[in-house]
């Protein structure tokens, strides 16, 4: 017998996760074609992005008192379901910051200076390299963030010791932090992108978010802009993407998150000469990885034992079910 909580996870962990819970909780996985086998069992839960956890699941989680979202979003888990249900649904919103920061400046990087591009020329032996090759210098390169959160403030300070120029549209962040970073407030997501050289969207999505990125935004843009997306896949609308990109109005793309996720194969993205696209591995870092477990692990043992999560999404439900 042992009164160690029983937390089970939506994937089977690697060791390294295993070792941060060990002698802390009880772990269970699914085991069998049921993606929900075992969670009937489990106090607590840590989670990702593939199952929308809903009444449906909770109905099915008798026991379940925690559950912590493994990364910054949540549009997956339904918050006033999760309160019925009395469980307190958290998030880890400084897990990935570093690595989704450092990736969001790799595809910067990647499609400002058309490395997928120039490879392809190396592939098909075009010669003439230098002459066919433009890319853009960054040093002096207007930059415009979607957000100010924390993975874009760090990639605000990486760019402006590159030397670009910053800007960012953010109204939920005080003048105070445009301050401290230094980036220049925009007063409106129009005034934000329209001289824009480089965009990188990092905003939540939400309905009102949704396809925030589509035709009349992109229309606004300057001639040849350059677009990033680390943040949702469904606040780029696909297709006008493509539309721009056929046109010359946006130059090149690079997204690490898409709609649908992962793109299928023959997708007009994937087959596009100047989109690089990743399968949502921005977080994908040994240390990110274990840092967003780690916090994930905290925020169920925390609620578990009585005290309040720090990073609760739904404050309201608390104790909840951990009153019994």
């Amino acid at each position: 017998m042992t009164d160690l909580p029983m937390i089970w996870f939506d994937r089977p962990p690697d060791s390294s996760i295993v070792d941060l819970i060990k002698g802390r909780a009880l772990l269970t996985w699914p085991n069998a074609d049921d993606p929900l086998d075992g969670i009937d069992q489990a106090e607590g839960a840590v989670v990702g992005a593939s199952i929308i956890y809903d009444r449906n699941v909770f109905s099915v989680s008798p026991n379940l008192r925690v559950l912590s979202r493994a990364g910054i979003g949540f549009d997956n888990v339904v918050l006033s379901d999760a309160t019925e249900f009395g469980i307190a649904a958290c998030n880890t919103p400084d897990g990935p910051t570093i690595s989704t920061a450092e990736h969001a400046l790799a595809l910067i990087f990647a499609v400002t200076k058309g490395l997928k591009q120039s490879e392809h020329r190396l592939h098909r032996q075009e010669g003439n390299y230098p002459a066919s090759h433009d890319a853009l210098e960054l040093a002096g390169a207007s930059l415009t963030l979607v957000g100010l959160g924390r993975i874009a403030s760090r990639v605000a300070t990486v760019a402006l010791a590159a030397g670009m120029h910053v800007t960012a549209y953010d109204p939920f962040e005080s003048d105070q932090r445009f301050e401290e970073l230094g980036v220049r407030r925009a007063p409106n997501l129009i005034e934000a992108v329209r001289e824009a050289q480089i965009i990188s969207v990092h905003a939540p999505l939400t309905d009102n978010t949704r396809h925030l990125i589509g035709d009349e935004l992109i229309n606004l843009m300057a001639d040849g802009v350059f677009i990033v997306n680390t943040a949702r896949g469904g606040l780029v609308d696909d297709s006008a993407l493509l539309r721009a990109l056929k046109s010359g109005k946006v130059r090149a793309a690079g997204l690490d998150v898409t709609d649908p996720e992962p793109l299928p194969q023959g997708h007009p993205l994937l087959e596009h000469d100047n989109v690089l696209v990743t399968p949502h591995v921005a977080s994908a870092t040994g240390a990110g990885r274990r840092r967003i477990f780690a916090m994930a692990i905290d925020q169920v043992l925390t609620g578990l034992s009585g005290s309040q999560p720090s990073n609760i999404l739904n404050s309201e439900v608390w104790p909840g079910r951990n009153s019994r």
